[in-house]
């Protein structure tokens, strides 16, 4: 019997021997409690972020706003005003400009206000197209000056310009009276067709 015991003295001996070594078992509970508890830290760290996220329709301040209306309104339309012929002022004879004419506005509501007035407007952009010599429009700069003056006429007559601009002034190569840049919703005037002859 006692060589029965031995055996089984030697095999716990060899489990106490292995359980007393350091870093063997004691390392899964702590390795499990500091998985859970970076898990748990992390998770709180994304609650909190997602909780003091600014909410959009709260913090945005009212120019944001208006900028945001503004973009949700309707795309931008386009208004023509058609095809103007005008002697231009003479140089070196007779010259003439066809052109056509539309306008790129930001609110649909100005389609309306620009038909009603379009007997107006279309006398002001004749005025204007017929005060140009043929040199002052050769160039991209004397077109874009050209294009700046309509659109304030334009407006002058919608009053979204308190002050008419001049239409005699671009001749000496100045800028026109009242054409400071103002926004309104008239976006652009754009030239669809542009011929001197």
């Amino acid at each position: 019997m006692s060589k029965a015991t031995k055996p089984a003295t030697t095999q716990a001996t060899a489990e106490n021997a292995a359980g007393d070594q350091p870093g063997k078992g004691n390392k899964k509970p702590v390795l499990i409690i500091l998985i859970l508890l970076l898990v748990l830290g992390g998770g709180a760290a994304v609650l909190l972020l997602w909780m003091n996220q600014p909410k959009h329709t709260s913090s945005i301040s009212g120019n944001e706003k208006a900028e945001q209306e503004a973009l949700s309104k309707t795309q931008a339309k386009f208004v023509d005003l058609g095809t103007f012929t005008a002697n231009l002022v003479r140089e070196d004879g007779d010259r003439y400009l066809q052109v056509a004419i539309s306008l790129k506005i930001t609110d649909p509501k100005l389609e309306d206000k620009i038909k009603a007035n379009s007997p107006e407007i279309l006398h002001y952009v004749n005025m204007v197209l017929q005060s140009k010599r043929p040199s002052d429009l050769y160039n991209l700069e004397g077109k874009e000056r050209l294009a700046e003056q309509i659109k304030g006429q334009v407006e002058y007559v919608l009053g979204l310009r308190k002050n008419a601009p001049s239409i005699e002034a671009e001749q000496t190569g100045g800028e026109p009276a009242g054409s400071r840049k103002v926004k309104t919703n008239i976006a652009e005037v754009l030239f669809t067709s542009f011929i001197i002859q």
